[in-house]
């Protein structure tokens, strides 16, 4: 799970933390973005991942102009 996690962060700690809470919250999902699941093609996983990440960017985005940050 862990290395699922780290995986999905790209090495940035804003994606690390929401991707860590939504292990919490649902482990299946994080396991299966940060895993090649096998009933897609690595192109549709690549994708899904990119969108994900690219709406955690935006939503992480918003909540620090949201804290004054």
């Amino acid at each position: 799970m862990l290395q699922a996690v780290v995986r999905l962060s790209g090495g940035r700690l804003g994606r690390l933390r929401r991707w860590l809470e939504e292990a919490e919250r649902a482990p299946e999902t994080v396991l299966w973005f940060g895993e090649c699941p096998s009933d897609v093609s690595p192109g549709t996983h690549a994708l899904g991942v990119e969108f994900i990440n690219s709406f955690l960017d935006k939503h992480l985005d918003a909540s620090a102009e949201s804290r004054g940050e």
